[in-house]
């Protein structure tokens, strides 16, 4: 069950801005964020780890045993981007229990612009240096623009978020905002990735990786609606009761996680047959 967090802010500033103590974290948010950070290595593990993200968007047969198949097509359905909604959803209720812990706080404003800004160097970081398939630059740059909703009414989180979601699924009948590179450049950007990530040194693997940033932008410029109305949706849920035990909203959690998990259910048999 989930428990509420308990911790009283004491009356000097360091310890308004200090990090919530360990008894008084909520270990339920904390597996479950565990769980889809499993999901998501599990999900860049198979898919795209040491081989070009644009292979994804390239037909092609899949390869190895039954064994590989029948594992590839159920990260596929019950974990590929579940992971991440579930990720960018408890990322906002973070940023929710942030503010409310840091209430009583002067300099809570300047506290939670400090730690996105600080996630967006360690994005950017490791989106150069290690992996261009990064997600915390993009969650940081998310997480600016939900920053100022933190202080508005709840009517306004949920609309705004619900609004954005539905921009978000209605997205495939819009023009894009930005189109995706053709597929002869995805052809030829895959032959070269398979290459240098295979045999290439780290100095020719950075520069790769820099050249192919460009083609990752309308893959962000179409999540990026999702990602910031599930964080919205994240603080709405927080400042709703929704995650706290005790509260009104908190019996109707059962309810919401099987509607969820039918619907889930549903669109992940509607991608698949595509």
């Amino acid at each position: 069950m989930l428990q509420s967090v308990s911790a009283q802010l004491q009356p000097d500033e360091p310890s308004r801005a200090g990090p919530i103590a360990p008894f008084d974290r909520i270990a339920a948010i904390d597996i479950v964020r565990g769980i889809a950070l499993f999901g998501v290595m599990a999900i860049n593990v198979t898919t795209v780890f040491r081989v070009s993200i644009f292979e994804q968007f390239l037909p092609a047969g899949l390869d190895g045993t039954w064994l590989d198949r029948a594992l590839y097509w159920i990260l596929m359905a019950g974990v590929d981007l579940k992971a991440f909604a579930l990720f960018s959803l408890l990322f906002g209720v973070g940023l929710a229990i942030q503010y409310d812990h840091l209430s009583a706080s002067s300099r809570r404003t300047a506290l939670l612009v400090r730690r996105l800004a600080f996630l967006l160097l360690i994005g950017a970081a490791h989106l150069i240096l290690i992996w261009n398939g990064d997600i915390l630059f993009e969650y940081a740059i998310a997480g600016f623009v939900v920053l100022p909703f933190l202080f508005c009414r709840l009517r306004i989180l949920t609309t705004v978020g619900t609004a954005l979601l539905a921009v978000f699924l209605l997205s495939p009948f819009l023009p894009p905002i930005a189109p995706m590179p053709s597929r002869a450049w995805m052809i030829q950007n895959v032959a070269e990735a398979t290459r240098i990530y295979g045999s290439g040194g780290f100095a020719e693997v950075l520069a790769f990786r820099v050249h192919e940033l460009p083609g990752f932008l309308p893959l962000h410029l179409f999540m990026f609606p999702r990602t910031v109305a599930l964080m919205l949706i994240g603080v709405t849920s927080w400042r709703s009761g929704l995650f706290r035990a005790g509260t009104r909203t908190s019996r109707y959690l059962p309810l919401v996680a099987s509607v969820g998990i039918l619907v889930g259910l549903l669109c992940s048999g509607h991608q698949l047959q595509r």
